[in-house]
């Protein structure tokens, strides 16, 4: 979608016609192209979008299912503008990025579970190997096997699969529950604080299997961001594990992130209670759109704080 992108200089405003192009291998590009001091008339101003979609070949794609168009226009600029920001960062700026990176989303994801080591612990032991002292073992393993599983999506950036998600499971669970690692449960389960029951153990293996048909199906007509946010809590009705599940789920989210352009999400522990309401409130409607959005939201806000320097 072809919007209108305002900029200040000073008392000045200058006005835009602006789009982002994401290609299927995830390259952005950004078009711009300045239109005034003051915003045109609204015929004027259809008859200029008109011409600069002729000039740049853009092909505007009919609506998504659940993400509005001007929304997502809104979001992929902020993209573009991050993307133009770092385009010219040197390789140590950027390697400070993707370890702060790391270093956040390792804590939140895991704080939101329960995981008592700070930010700043989770910094020292991530960048120095410093073990806080008065944690446990458990808390311990689970930060380190956050960096790792989070690397490996990285460095492995193939699409969701059983075999993929088992691997992530086996990853996040090493040296905390061996015996299950890497293994659909066995046993009943339950949610805390949730108004509904994940499939027995007798229906979990075939509800894994419509999850993994409904994502490969999905994929295919759902823009990235409305696959991440639906697959993410599809992905919790299932609850395939005994543990894991909720620190799973966001890794996979920022698979299906990253393998389309998007950056990586980090849900912050203080969206502990929203997060979950959304999640609650979509399971039992099965209503995307707040949920979708909301994640359209976070992942806006990730962007805005990293092209500040946040």
């Amino acid at each position: 979608m072809v919007f209108v992108a305002k900029k200040k200089s000073g008392k000045e405003t200058y006005y835009y016609l602006a789009h982002n192009l994401r290609s299927e291998r995830g390259k952005w590009k950004s078009l711009r192209e300045y239109i005034g001091k003051e915003l045109p008339a609204d015929n004027a101003l259809q008859k200029l979008i008109q011409k600069f979609v002729q000039k740049h070949k853009i092909r505007l794609r009919q609506k998504y299912a659940y993400i509005g168009s001007e929304r997502l226009a809104k979001l992929d600029y902020i993209i573009g503008e991050f993307q133009k920001i770092v385009k010219n960062y040197p390789r140590i700026a950027l390697e400070k990025r993707e370890k702060d990176f790391t270093v956040r989303f390792t804590y939140n994801t895991n704080a939101i579970e329960g995981n008592t080591v700070s930010l700043l612990e989770t910094a020292a032991m991530l960048e120095k190997k410093v073990v806080p002292e008065g944690k446990s073992l458990r808390e311990v393993h689970e930060i380190f096997n956050t960096e790792r599983a989070l690397n490996f999506i990285k460095k492995n950036p193939k699409d969701v699969s059983r075999r993929l998600l088992l691997r992530l499971h086996k990853i996040m669970m090493a040296n905390i529950d061996d015996e299950q690692a890497g293994k659909i449960r066995n046993y009943p389960v339950s949610i805390k604080g949730a108004n509904w029951m994940p499939p027995s153990e007798n229906e979990v293996e075939a509800k894994f299997g419509e999850f993994l048909a409904w994502y490969i199906k999905s994929r295919r007509n759902l823009h990235p961001i409305e696959l991440a946010a639906i697959a993410h809590l599809k992905f919790i009705e299932v609850h395939p594990f005994g543990d894991g599940n909720g620190r799973v789920a966001r890794l996979m989210t920022n698979l299906v992130l990253m393998r389309n352009g998007y950056p990586p999400i980090n849900i912050k522990v203080k969206d502990t209670i929203p997060y979950v309401k959304e999640l609650q409130y979509a399971q039992n409607t099965q209503k995307f759109d707040k949920l979708v959005d909301w994640f359209v939201q976070k992942l806006g806000e990730e962007y805005a704080e990293s092209a500040k320097g946040k």
